[in-house]
């Protein structure tokens, strides 16, 4: 035989591709002027679809229509007996999903795959290049010809269509408030849009659904509620998993009226890259100030409802990289506003989701609970948190909340989290939880120089060897954690150091929370647990001291003692001298702002200094004033004035 060079086989391959190209355009062309069809609908018809599985049977729905909605036997083609029988008038949804069901093992994997023509009666009805499907009874559940073997394998994948848009669902079932159950295993949902309520519902293991809409309109943009009449009920909808390993991800679901994604019960699932709340681009439309979160059964227009989170019991489940923002619902002033993470169960890993920021980077919050997490063994890494509310039951005010009063509760690993312009604190715990977690002090600063950190346990809260993280925040009012700038790890007395990347900026402070690496530091509590976060350590900046300059004798004037930058670390101890008079001194203070009040009966040049200290330093001033006046004749002296150099003590304000 005859061996081919590479150049001729390279051209013996070309001229085969060359001959069946032109086979295809005149088949094509016959077919055009033959069949008098347009062209573009040929090419359509002729785009095969790529199957990503080899599968051993394909199911083609095509037509949109809900033939027969109350058959319990009529399939696509598939005829067994008196039990199922083929229909002859067209493949439904509603038929493709009984046949995949009744089909044998044997005849698995299956695909449900779509050709709908272009002039289908549902056909572009909002958005051009979308086939909408509408379901007008309860749709047949996704399962298996026995229960002694529930391996489903089937795919649904919107994407098959020919043709349509490409920048979101072709395929769009409107439901009706029916919902899709799945009931076997190793299925594949995808590429499909939902809305007028029902869920998705995975009662088996290891099934997939990925690039779903789940409440929007056809075009994403809006949210589409289940009942006009009663918006209360929001677009229903939502993703609810009650078996074990598997995978929802790349999704968005928004208006739910419960979890938006609900792992109940369910072990080993992950859940990432979806989005919840949102327009299908990831982002939330401007809501005026005076509209948000407003607790209201009143449809107002110009807000945004995206519903709820996440929630999740079971065990071992992950959630990472979803994005989460716009949560919002009509709600009464007394029902708990929608959460972004809801934890139940043990051993979940929540990492790196973005709660409160949209895909374009605009800032619009949730109204409620940023994460709330019970139970024990879990792990909350590196999220980000915009614009949290705490839910009105909880004394906490606090972007991420442990509530639980479970004697299992423990070893919550709260670390690396970023919180910014919450509802006041970023991790405290409710009033279920041990007083000896609760009152767990974390490491403290003892000393900024420059790029140089040290610390110490947190006072009465020994932690050896404990992991320090090292968060930066500004100095208003709200406890954040606008930056993680790294951790390190304490010595066997509690005293660590740390290197700054660069020095902080003006009225910037550091924040500490501690996780044990051993059981028994935080009382019975296991390694892994992390305490609060901690006050603001922010250096002393200046102590200002304002007052009269003059005076006269015997009247009294005040002095106010004013430090800043009012987020300093506190407690403050004033130390405060002044000519004639005894010295003051005022510990533990937990105020920036005190007054001073002195008068004298001598006249003269006087002097009022002040040293105020805390944790990480020392600042001083002082200030002058003249007095004037006559000294009473000692042999006559005033009766209503007989002392000198009166010191009235500081009042803190």
């Amino acid at each position: 035989m005859k061996r081919l060079s590479p150049r001729s086989s390279l051209q013996s391959a070309f001229s085969l591709h060359h001959a069946l190209l032109l086979l295809l355009i005149a088949t094509v062309i016959s077919l055009v002027f033959n069949l008098s069809l347009p062209l573009d609908s040929v090419l359509l018809a002729a785009t095969p679809s790529t199957p990503t599985a080899p599968f051993a049977t394909t199911i083609t729905v095509d037509t949109s229509e809900d033939l027969e909605s109350g058959s319990l036997t009529k399939t696509c083609t598939y005829n067994q007996g008196a039990l199922f029988v083929a229909a002859g008038d067209g493949c439904t949804l509603r038929r493709a999903l009984l046949e995949a069901s009744a089909r044998p093992q044997a005849d698995r994997p299956i695909a449900i795959q779509f050709n709908l023509a272009n002039n289908d009666p549902n056909a572009n009805l909002e958005v051009i290049g979308t086939w909408t499907l509408p379901v007008d009874n309860a749709l047949p559940k996704l399962k298996t010809d026995t229960i002694l073997d529930i391996n489903g394998q089937v795919t649904i994948d919107g994407s098959t269509q020919p043709g349509g848009r490409t920048d979101g669902p072709k395929i769009i079932i409107a439901t009706n408030d029916f919902s899709l159950e799945v009931e076997s295993e190793g299925n594949i949902i995808r590429n499909l849009a939902f809305k007028g309520g029902g869920v998705i519902f995975l009662k088996e293991n290891n099934n997939t659904v990925t690039d779903i809409w789940m409440g929007l309109s056809d075009d994403g943009e809006s949210i589409v509620f289940r009942t006009p009449a009663q918006p209360q009920r929001l677009a229903g909808g939502g993703i609810q998993v009650a078996s074990d390993n598997n995978v929802v991800q790349d999704n968005t679901i928004a208006g739910a009226f419960t979890s938006g994604i609900n792992v109940d019960g369910g072990s080993n699932n992950l859940i990432q890259n979806n989005q919840i709340g949102t327009r299908a681009d990831g982002t939330v439309p401007t809501v005026p100030a005076s509209a948000q979160c407003l607790r209201s059964f009143s449809l107002d227009p110009q807000n945004w409802y995206g519903g709820w989170g996440i929630a999740l019991t079971g065990s071992n489940n992950q959630i990472l990289n979803n994005r989460i923002a716009g949560l919002h619902i009509l709600q009464s002033a007394n029902d708990t506003p929608p959460m972004a993470i809801e934890i139940f169960g043990t051993g979940h890993e929540v990492r790196e989701n973005i709660i409160g920021r949209d895909s374009a980077g605009s800032d619009v919050g949730v109204c409620g609970q940023g994460i709330k997490v019970s139970g024990s063994n879990t792990q909350i890494i590196d999220n980000l948190i915009i614009k949290s509310r705490a839910g009105f039951e909880d004394d906490e005010e606090t972007a991420i909340l442990a509530s639980d009063s479970s004697p299992t509760f423990g070893q919550i690993t709260v670390r690396g989290n970023l919180v910014e312009d919450g509802p006041g604190n970023v991790y405290r715990f409710g009033p279920g939880i041990s007083a000896v977690l609760r009152t767990f002090n974390p490491a403290k600063i003892t000393n900024i120089n420059g790029i140089n950190l040290t610390g110490t346990a947190g006072d009465a809260s020994p932690c050896p060897n404990c992991l320090i993280d090292i968060y930066r925040d500004d100095s208003d009012a709200i406890g954040e954690t606008l930056a993680h700038l790294g951790s390190t790890t304490a010595d066997a007395d509690g005293n660590f150091s740390f290197i700054l990347d660069d020095p902080l900026p003006p009225t910037m402070g550091i924040r500490t929370s501690s996780t044990t690496q051993a059981a028994g530091i935080i009382g019975s509590f296991g390694a892994g647990t992390t305490s609060k976060v901690s006050k603001l350590f922010l250096p002393l900046g200046a102590v200002t001291v304002t007052g009269p300059i003059t005076g006269d004798i015997d009247n009294s004037y005040a002095f106010t003692i004013t430090v800043t930058p009012p987020s300093t670390t506190t407690p403050l101890s004033y130390t405060v001298t002044a000519t004639d008079a005894d010295p003051l001194t005022l510990n533990n203070s937990n105020s920036t702002v005190v007054v001073a009040t002195y008068k004298w009966n001598q006249p003269g040049m006087k002097e009022i200094k002040v040293t105020v200290n805390n944790d990480l330093g020392t600042v001083t001033s002082s200030h002058p004033i003249t007095i004037t006046g006559t000294i009473p004749d000692p042999e006559n002296p005033d009766p209503e004035n007989p002392e000198s150099g009166l010191y009235l003590p500081l009042i803190e304000r």
